[in-house]
């Protein structure tokens, strides 16, 4: 029955075989590389900690083994002797790995599944019980053991996955040649961790599919690429718009499709918008620091779009660490003592204290900041397929591991998805930049500092900003976590608003007000406490699209002008959007 089975997979592993060694090689070189041997050290200083402050805490232990003991008797019991299958232990809300009716109704899967969940359980309980071990070394053994029982979950593996061994039964393993083939083109398109396809990289086409609201590229220079959007109104608001994206993320996440175009709904409600787009560094810029995102950046953008509106004034909106960037340009300005050129700014999940930032912390520590610091400036950059591959692994069960079984062990072809095909178009991060975020930012949080960071040849200092700003956060999001954004708001000075939506980093954000989906919190006051905010906040349903769009209004005259010329003699269309910049792919192929 399998004999034609194992014949095409012993040849698919003949002809892969150079490939095969080439990437143990290549795995060696990961195993023994800085980083992961800081990992190791910073990991085995945690665990002694945790040895250490266990064995004063006995009783604790005593009674954490004895009610696994327990549980772990009453599932044999239900299971084994007498076959009820209720559970003793239940999967975390939203936990989709064990769906399968056979997880539940078959004994053995069944036995199997809720031990596994009552050692995880147990396991992070034992870490969460253990008194005097500082915050941060529980936070990194939480996360880092997490990641170690997730990854050896049953889930994943043929011989322990009911719906998997069936499907490979059934299909005399051709799932698993399928798999093959994949794992295989993965592999090669990887950096120095495996990077799993979540999307057909086919199915779009940058500037055709997505990232297609007409505009022109009206400057470029080294680091950005400036696109204005032609208008959709027959008048437009006075004041333009300035949307200042992520560096580590290219922008279409703000115009993937008609349907969830922030950029297109923008042009809609009569603003004049213009969109930063940012060079995909390689190693020829390795020496691009943060300030160099400011003033060779959004400072160039800005004096741009005064040139081709005749405006003083813009408003501005930055995203994640776009939105770091965005809050240094208006600190940099002021400690310049030049004239306001933003009137007013938002900041889409955006950090400015970095003193809570989330589960990425569990890798903010010096050793392991050293170590990356290190790979960086061998290579020049950090690269974008290890970064992408590193938040996703902030929540991987649904961000990886699904989509290893899906693609390696069902042999499921991806399925075609604009945000995921986004979220797999990596950017790389100059060694410089990525050196100094980790450090100077996460790990010493000096940008909340007097004279703590310096932007060209300045100090600046988040005080000084006295503009109005809107910050709107997410209250699901794992990569910047909203009480860590609500402390920036905290920050600058000025008339604020803080805004929690719905969901996460990106679904949170991108959230068309058509979908009807996610709604906000809005609270006048911002306390200093954030749960002490949100527990004052008032719920709307609805996208905070349109009262954000409100809150942009109040910033311009209230009679609209005519549509401002696309670019000028100073600023000449350069291409037609979305540019030169966006297009490059990941690795970069230096000139």
């Amino acid at each position: 029955m399998y004999q034609n089975f194992f014949s095409d997979y012993l040849v698919k592993l003949q002809e892969t075989n150079q490939q095969w060694w080439a990437e143990l090689e290549k795995s060696r070189a990961a195993v023994n590389s800085p980083l992961n041997k800081a990992m190791q050290e910073v990991n085995f200083e945690d665990t002694a900690k945790l040895f250490e402050s266990a064995a004063n805490q006995p009783a604790t232990l005593l009674q954490i083994q004895a009610e696994w003991w327990q549980q772990q008797m009453q599932i044999w019991q239900n299971v084994a002797l007498v076959g009820n299958t209720a559970p003793v232990v239940e999967p975390e809300s939203g936990d989709k790995r064990f769906s399968n009716q056979e997880w539940q109704q078959d004994v053995f899967y069944n036995f199997i599944k809720q031990s596994y969940l009552l050692f995880s359980k147990t396991y992070m309980q034992t870490i969460d019980s253990i008194e005097g071990l500082d915050e941060k070394s529980k936070e990194r053994l939480s996360f880092f053991s997490r990641q170690a029982i997730n990854a050896l979950s049953p889930s994943n593996f043929i011989a322990t996955n009911p719906e998997l061994l069936k499907l490979t039964l059934e299909q005399n393993g051709e799932n698993l040649l399928a798999g093959l083939d994949q794992l295989k083109a993965d592999l090669e398109s990887s950096a120095d961790i495996l990077k799993i396809r979540m999307t057909n990289n086919n199915a779009f086409r940058v500037g055709e599919d997505i990232a297609n609201t007409a505009g022109d590229v009206v400057y470029q220079n080294e680091l950005f690429e400036l696109i204005q959007y032609r208008p959709l109104t027959e008048a437009v608001n006075a004041v333009p718009l300035l949307i200042v994206p992520p560096f580590i993320n290219k922008y279409y996440i703000l115009d993937l499709r008609e349907k969830n175009s922030m950029v297109r709904w923008l042009l809609e409600q009569g603003h004049p918008v213009f969109m930063m787009s940012w060079r995909n560094p390689g190693a020829k810029q390795r020496d691009v620091e943060f300030g160099d995102y400011v003033t060779e950046g959004v400072v160039k953008a800005v004096s741009a779009i005064e040139s081709i509106t005749g405006q003083e004034q813009i408003n501005a909106a930055g995203y994640c660490i776009g939105g770091t960037v965005l809050a240094s340009t208006i600190a940099y300005y002021a400690a310049k003592r030049m004239k306001k050129r933003i009137k007013s700014a938002t900041f889409f999940t955006t950090l400015l204290d970095f003193s809570q930032p989330g589960e990425v912390g569990a890798y903010i520590n010096d050793t392991i900041i050293s170590a990356i610091e290190l790979q960086n400036n061998l290579k020049g950059y950090m690269d974008g397929r290890s970064l992408s591959v590193t938040f996703s692994l902030l929540r991987e069960n649904s961000l990886y591991w699904n989509y290893y079984v899906d693609n390696y062990l069902k042999g499921n072809s991806p399925v075609d998805f604009d945000l995921l095909y986004w979220n797999s178009d990596s950017t790389n991060v100059s060694a410089a930049c990525h050196n100094f975020m980790l450090r100077e930012l996460y790990l010493e949080n000096k940008l909340v500092e007097d004279k703590g960071v310096k932007i060209g040849g300045v100090w600046i200092d988040l005080n000084k900003i006295k503009i109005p700003s809107y910050f709107v956060s997410t209250k699901e999001d794992h990569i910047a976590l909203w009480q860590g954004t609500y402390r920036g708001a905290l920050q600058v000075g000025g008339n604020k608003t803080f805004v929690l939506g719905e969901s996460g980093h990106i679904a949170g954000i991108v959230n068309h007000p058509a979908k009807g989906k996610y709604g906000y919190w809005v609270n006048d006051s911002l306390d200093d406490s954030a749960d002490e905010w949100l527990s004052n906040a008032k719920h709307s349903e609805g996208s905070w699209w349109t009262h954000w769009n409100q809150w942009l209004l109040g910033f311009n005259p209230q009679e609209q002008v005519e549509p401002y010329n696309i670019g000028n003699d100073d600023f000449p269309v350069i291409a037609v959007a979305p540019g030169e910049y966006v297009k490059q792919v990941l690795p970069v192929v230096e000139d």
